[in-house]
């Protein structure tokens, strides 16, 4: 059966469509084309834009389907890397938050930062 609700917090969409300011072309896309996990998720690539402290802010591909009109290219972004060029530029900030070995880094991530969006 196929999916039809975004995974991600509704919070967390909100603060990623503010930091590309809902458009997905000032994004940049990433591969997983090495991915940990294999069967764990169908599309594992995902779309990330700094923040206003230069964090990442992410999006999986699995989401930005069932939100975008058009399904992002790698190509129409403002960039693409695989995910290990990913890890590499932002190693002591994944370091720092003890997600860098995490099986899947785009699910660890992701929890990370909705956990923030409820930073009571």
């Amino acid at each position: 059966m196929e999916r039809i609700h975004c995974m991600a917090d509704a919070k967390h969409i909100r603060r990623f469509l503010d930091c590309c300011e809902g458009n997905w072309h000032q994004c940049v896309y990433v591969r997983c084309a090495s991915c940990q996990t294999p069967g764990y998720c169908r599309q594992s690539d995902f779309l990330y834009h700094p923040d206003t402290e230069g964090k990442p802010c992410v999006l999986s591909m699995k989401d930005a389907r069932l939100l975008f009109a058009r399904l992002p290219e790698p190509t129409e972004c403002a960039g693409a890397m695989t995910k290990e060029q990913f890890s590499s530029l932002y190693r002591p900030f994944l370091e720092k938050e003890k997600v860098l070995d995490s099986p899947c880094l785009p699910e660890a991530l992701l929890r990370l930062q909705e956990a923030a969006c409820y930073d009571w």
